[in-house]
């Protein structure tokens, strides 16, 4: 995208009416899952609920959900024809999502960890964010200054915007999942939320687990969104 076109897109938001419903998948912390969530959520909405899908790669470092898109390309796997993918790591995206939610019924963020810049901005916009999270210490441990991020977003967000931490990378074959759960619904004090830092996480019920098929998807367009299909509708039902 040009300079100038990207200043006309950003000049149509004036105009346009806001229709899309904007999920932004984001941690400031990488490795978390982020773009393997994003790209499953953006089939879900495009090909489950049939509703024309914008994905936006937000990540200002490595940008792996337009490479994920590029490959699939080049592999000759069939791209839905309602699902769009684009790089947009500007820190005026909050600007850019307004301009497009005319265009889109859904739009979906992969905000990386690489920018709280970035990631602040899209949660300006968001109705729902998704926060990945592997069931390990130093994964938990961001998530206090990812939600102080979003909650400072959200006091700029004019919609009712909802949070949910989803636990990905499970394997029950060990106790990680299950010790992790207990640390996010009864954190320890100082690693929470609210005014004494030990209040709860919202933790989606649904879990992700670690299989192949999420794990080799990458460069492809998986047909059985399997788990995400069930968070989706979860989140949706709440």
């Amino acid at each position: 995208m040009n300079e100038l076109t990207r200043q006309k897109t950003l000049a149509a938001a004036k105009t346009s009416t806001w229709d899309a419903f904007v999920v932004v998948v984001g941690m400031l912390k990488g490795g978390a899952g982020k773009t393997t969530s994003a790209w499953f959520i953006a089939l879900y909405y495009a090909v489950v609920l049939g509703l024309r899908t914008l994905l936006l790669d937000a990540d200002a470092i490595s940008q792996s959900a337009y490479d994920w898109f590029k490959v699939a390309q080049a592999e000759g796997f069939e791209i839905p024809e309602n699902l769009v993918v684009e790089r947009y790591p500007f820190d005026d995206i909050a600007e850019y999502i307004q301009a497009k939610r005319a265009e889109f019924g859904a739009i979906v963020v992969d905000a990386g960890g690489g920018s709280a810049r970035i990631f602040h901005e899209a949660v300006t916009e968001a109705d729902r964010l998704i926060v990945p999270v592997a069931p390990t210490k130093i994964e938990r441990r961001k998530l206090v200054a990812t939600f102080d991020e979003a909650e400072r977003a959200a006091a700029r967000n004019e919609r009712d915007v909802t949070a949910h931490v989803v636990l990905v990378k499970a394997d029950d074959r060990t106790s990680l999942p299950r010790r992790a759960k207990e640390s996010l619904l009864n954190p320890p004090q100082g690693e929470g939320l609210g005014e004494d830092r030990d209040g709860p996480f919202p933790l989606a019920e649904t879990v992700i687990h670690s299989w192949v098929h999420y794990m080799e998807a990458f460069g492809e367009v998986p047909t059985e969104l399997s788990e995400y299909a069930e968070l989706m509708k979860e989140l949706d039902a709440a």
